[in-house]
């Protein structure tokens, strides 16, 4: 949390309570929240937050490193590992699963261009949906 205001100052974002309470909301919460379950947090602390305003701190975040953004799925969520692994996605309960990747995973040979995201996604049904089926 120490070095949250520095993180601030570094992108040249001011160190506000609301961005503040996110930090702390996303650290309390490394399950791949969606921006309801932290605007969930967040308001427990603030409750004038808007949920507008999570959405685009969120997203201010991402753009800066802080967090990862997985898109494609029925809502985005945020990752706070920002290191490349790999997701498992059920595609019943939607939980977001991390693990890491294959040992020597590399990209590709021939990719044109810089890339500055990548990530490893496997979707399918969850151990947890696959015994309530039963």
């Amino acid at each position: 949390m120490e070095e949250f205001p520095a993180f601030c100052h570094e992108k040249g974002m001011k160190c506000t309570a609301q961005r503040m309470a996110m930090f702390s909301a996303l650290r309390e919460r490394r399950l791949h929240p969606s921006v309801d379950e932290i605007w969930g947090l967040v308001k427990r602390t603030l409750p004038t937050v808007t949920r507008d305003s999570v959405y685009r701190i969120l997203n201010e975040f991402s753009e800066h490193g802080l967090l990862a953004r997985l898109d494609a799925l029925s809502a985005a969520r945020y990752d706070t590992c920002t290191e490349p692994h790999a997701h498992f996605v059920c595609e019943l309960c939607e939980s977001v699963t991390d693990y890491p990747l294959p040992t020597g995973y590399v990209l590709p040979d021939g990719i044109r261009g810089e890339p500055h995201h990548w990530e490893l996604r496997v979707s399918g049904i969850c151990e947890n949906c696959q015994s309530e089926r039963k």
